[in-house]
């Protein structure tokens, strides 16, 4: 430790660390994630590493739970042609098998076809391996973004920069396929 500038510490590591409130912090994780969303095994994993935490929850959003595929099924993609059973628990097995991938479209999107217990699923994935033109629709990630429920033409703003507003309220209203939707 000394050759690295680094002084030793004396006693238990964790005496010297500044009071942790759990409460508060699975209070605040509840309200942003969802209260159903955070166990206490997420609690912990926020309060070792938070920055790691935040990264995992975002792209469980875009990808949904994973945690019921096999380990070697998550590190190494299907490749087509192979054919994995899935246990979903209890009574729910599913044989999936990778009968195609799409080449790329001019969107930026292959479409993957998958064979779910011998009924035919076909899936829109983006590519981003792929250089693409035009503009990419980004999904709300946090606070101070606003989420859209389909794409359209904001018609309409109700606030302004600095307005405060409160949860549930109307910001801007959404034209799309002859429809207007208010976005909270």
């Amino acid at each position: 430790l000394q050759g690295r500038g680094l002084k030793g510490i004396d006693g238990r590591p964790g005496a010297s660390l500044s009071p942790y409130d759990f409460d508060l912090e699975r209070e605040r994780l509840q309200q942003t994630y969802g209260k159903k969303y955070i166990s206490e095994k997420d609690l912990l994993s926020y309060a070792l590493y938070p920055n790691v935490f935040e990264e995992w929850k975002e792209w469980e959003q875009v990808y949904g739970d994973v945690e019921v595929l096999p380990t070697h099924l998550f590190l190494n993609p299907m490749k087509v042609g192979e054919e994995v059973e899935l246990d979903l628990g209890p009574g729910n097995q599913r044989v999936v098998k990778l009968v195609s991938i799409s080449d790329v479209d001019d969107e930026g999107t292959r479409t993957v076809l998958f064979e779910v217990n011998g009924e035919q699923l076909y899936m829109p994935v983006t590519d981003n391996s792929v250089e693409r033109e035009g503009l990419v629709r980004e999904k709300a990630k946090g606070p101070g973004q606003v989420g859209s429920p389909m794409p359209g033409v904001v018609v309409n703003l109700k606030v302004k920069a600095g307005d405060k507003i409160k949860e549930g309220e109307t910001v801007a209203t959404l034209s799309a396929m002859k429809m207007e939707t208010s976005i909270p």
